[in-house]
């Protein structure tokens, strides 16, 4: 059986398939915040809080969402609230007065202010179809090596899929079951061999696979991330901080910039491009209308327009953000459209892109 494993902060789920995975709330958060003498003032902080975990999440781009424009962002952030609760907590919270009651803040944006404020600062936005991307995690403290996932969980596990998960990025952990013990060792991951780690990750059939290693020693961390995409390509990252926890979040944000780069576009009128794409296989409206909706799911594609009908093949017009091979990097995230190039010979050949339907009809 091939099985995924998403990890959350509530614990550790077992999901089939290897579909993109579709990342809700990314115009949400929410914000804990001890009580305030002034509730418009707590607003204001949750407000600013809130616009920057959204920012990030739907840029995925961390480093992008500071200095000037990261004040610019919280100065209009009120602006963009399209609603709001305030919820009281049973715990206290930390203050500068000690512990104090505390608050819980729920924000929702308006996608459009989101949305259009990372454009005009030329800065991606990133649909809610994202990769999953499988982690080998290994962890070395003080001399004691040890692989996490869902037989042998971690703080450090936990804590790195919390923080990718805040930059928008949904990980997943091997099972860590006699399977896997055969397919690879501890070894293998520390030393990133990727052909073994590649063979090992075929069962859970997830977009893209990373090795993280992390040590400790003598309050000393440091650490690489290896990042494994499709067709072969890698990128590597090497990771230092002062903290674990600042190793984990620095190996999240260059995990999330790596598929931001890929599948996220600029939104703005010099970025517009047009991509024909030829469907082979539709045989009902059903279908057309399902392969229709999805390609307007796709964040880079701003429009769709159905071309041609001959058969059982459609034609369609798609009017996308940025570079087309990020079009095709999304579409190869989903299964619904196999990938089928026309013969050289074909007088299309080089007009257009072709796929073969593969849903139900």
């Amino acid at each position: 059986m091939n099985l995924r494993i998403f990890l959350l902060l509530m614990g550790i789920l077992l999901i089939p398939a290897a579909y993109a995975v579709p990342v809700e709330g990314l115009y949400r958060a929410e914000i804990y915040l001890p009580v305030r003498a002034s509730e418009s003032q707590m607003l204001n902080e949750a407000f600013a809080l809130a616009a920057e975990e959204v920012l990030i999440k739907v840029s995925g781009n961390k480093d992008a969402i500071n200095g000037d424009l990261l004040r610019q962002a919280k100065a209009q952030a009120s602006a963009w609230v399209s609603e709001h609760s305030v919820a009281s907590l049973n715990e206290l919270l930390p203050s500068e007065n000690g512990l104090v009651p505390g608050k819980q803040i729920r924000v929702s944006f308006y996608q459009q202010s989101i949305d259009g404020f990372l454009s005009k600062n030329n800065l991606p936005v990133w649909g809610e179809n994202r990769p999953s991307v499988l982690v080998w995690l290994v962890s070395d403290m003080d001399g004691v090596r040890q692989l996490s996932g869902s037989n042998a969980p971690s703080d450090v596990l936990n804590g790195f899929a919390r923080l990718a998960l805040s930059v928008g990025v949904p990980i997943y952990a091997p099972l860590l079951d006699d399977t896997d013990k055969s397919a690879l060792t501890t070894f293998d991951v520390w030393g990133f061999f990727e052909d073994v780690i590649a063979r090992a990750s075929q069962r859970y059939r997830t977009d893209a696979v990373a090795a993280l290693k992390v040590s400790r020693f003598a309050r000393q961390v440091d650490g690489s991330l290896l990042v494994m995409l499709q067709q072969g390509q890698t990128e590597r990252f090497s990771l230092s901080g002062d903290t674990m926890e600042a190793l984990l979040d620095q190996a999240a944000v260059h995990l999330a910039k790596v598929f931001s780069s890929r599948f996220a576009s600029v939104r703005n009128d010099a970025s517009a491009n047009q991509v024909s794409i030829q469907i082979v296989g539709i045989k009902s409206f059903a279908s057309l209308d399902r392969v229709q909706s999805y390609f307007e799911s796709i964040g880079v594609v701003r429009g769709v327009t159905l071309v041609k009908v001959d058969g059982d093949k459609v034609e369609f017009s798609v009017s996308i953000d940025g570079d087309q091979q990020k079009l095709f990097n999304s579409v190869a995230l989903n299964d619904l459209l196999i990938d089928a190039p026309l013969n050289a010979l074909d007088p299309d050949a080089n007009r257009v892109k072709s796929y073969q339907y593969s849903g139900v009809n």
